[in-house]
């Protein structure tokens, strides 16, 4: 997370409640996703970098136009979330709003994202396999996503949130050199 997670994080916790509030969780991250990819375009990144600590009517005009941008793929909901960004100087808060909304929607669905890291792709029977047996340890469903790793010798590395199983063969390599320079 960047500097702005602690700016953010009221913003994000406002929308979640209001999007569970309104049995809207789904649409919510949908709608804060496309308003991440607006914000990160290069011309309206560059607007929003350049207008920290601007007036309260170039902010205004900045999220004037996100807005215009955003007419039609998002309610007025969030276009009211996008004006109270414009006017309290925190356009450049998005991202961190959307990463934290979707932690608070994934805690609130039981949902754990994981990262599994390995030397080859894994065949979908192993995924299955594996991600029915993290989905047990952890008691969440588990969003398995691949990352494939040339350095990684064999072995798998899995990442759930702050946990780290690391069954890499470089690391079991890299223990048992350590406990022959031990003796």
């Amino acid at each position: 997370m960047s500097d702005y997670t602690n700016i953010a994080h009221p913003y994000a916790k406002a929308s979640f409640d209001f999007a569970l509030g309104e049995n809207k969780l789904q649409e919510w991250h949908s709608m804060l996703s496309i308003l991440v990819a607006v914000t990160e375009e290069e011309a309206i990144a560059d607007q929003i970098i350049s207008a920290e600590g601007a007036s309260a009517q170039q902010t205004e005009q900045l999220a004037n136009l996100i807005i215009h941008v955003c007419q039609g793929l998002v309610d007025e909901h969030v276009i009211n979330l996008i004006r109270v960004l414009g006017e309290n100087g925190r356009l450049s808060v998005v991202k961190d709003l959307f990463s934290l909304f979707s932690e608070l929607k994934d805690e609130h669905e039981r949902v754990i994202p994981v990262t599994v890291t390995s030397s080859e792709c894994l065949t979908s029977g192993q995924v299955t396999l594996l991600t029915a047996a993290l989905e047990k340890k952890l008691e969440r469903q588990v969003e398995l996503e691949q990352v494939i790793d040339d350095s990684l010798v064999g072995g798998i590395v899995i990442k759930a949130g702050e946990t780290v199983i690391d069954g890499s063969l470089n690391t079991s390599i890299s223990r048992l050199a350590n406990q022959l320079h031990a003796r």
